[in-house]
């Protein structure tokens, strides 16, 4: 008896203790990347008309802080200074319907006459804000398909750049940028660990696998968050193209 106990209590030991270490490198589902799909989900309408102001700041907070967790903290500082920009004027106005989608709040600041003819807005602007949000995200957009596709991450940030951002970049930022991506973006497994939260010693196919369908989830909830924002811009004249 004493024999068949101890045996049972080997075995109990060996179940509970065994899956701690399995636990830790691949039964972690919930990613950064995940976390941040889940805070873009509600932003659009059921219909897909309207972008929410509250929810589409909320999640680029939430964006922010997941940029300076994987060290991307120069980019992260440039987003915030945006979102301010965006949140001075939604945080102005008393709780409305005027201020609840994005198409109603820069319509509003644009029947103010704070903006210049031909789509020139002013710096300062919630405009100006959400315009180089959006074009962050449709950076990270391009960047993260072409990993998805299985693109070197520099490739596919480099590339991405220069479609979304270099077109509005002086000559200084362009050269600032292009340096910057050219030298520190790391390896695919690396960057891809980094992304998914996991340790570099840990990160296997089974991580990957996770990393890359909460990547395709985001990027899924992004696409069309995107398509709909360039859409007011264009029906509101707000489309500034001049180079910072």
């Amino acid at each position: 008896m004493k024999n068949i106990y101890t045996v049972f209590t080997i075995a109990l030991f060996l179940i509970i203790t065994a899956p701690i270490h399995s636990f830790q490198r691949v039964q972690q589902t919930k990613t950064p990347m995940s976390s941040l799909a889940h805070s873009f989900e509600p932003v659009l309408s059921t219909k897909g008309k309207h972008l929410d102001v509250a929810e589409l700041l909320a999640a680029c907070w939430k964006f922010s802080s997941v940029l300076r967790k994987i060290g991307q903290t120069t980019l992260a500082i440039d987003f915030e200074s945006n979102i301010r920009k965006a949140e001075a004027l939604y945080n102005s106005l008393v709780p409305s319907k005027k201020r609840q989608s994005l198409a109603s709040l820069l319509l509003l600041e644009q029947e103010s006459g704070i903006h210049g003819p031909n789509a020139q807005l002013q710096d300062y602007s919630a405009a100006c804000g959400f315009l180089w949000i959006r074009r962050y995200l449709e950076f990270h957009v391009d960047m993260y398909s072409a990993i998805l596709a299985s693109r070197d991450p520099k490739e596919a940030a480099l590339d991405a750049y220069r479609k979304q951002i270099e077109p509005f970049h002086g000559w200084a930022l362009r050269k600032v940028f292009t340096t910057k991506l050219s030298t520190s973006m790391p390896s695919r497994d690396k960057f891809l660990a980094t992304l998914g939260n996991f340790k570099s010693r840990d990160f296997g196919e089974e991580e990957e696998q996770i990393i890359l369908n909460d990547l395709g989830e985001l990027v899924s909830i992004w696409r069309p968050i995107v398509v709909r924002w360039r859409t007011t811009y264009k029906e509101l004249d707000l489309e500034d193209t001049r180079r910072a």
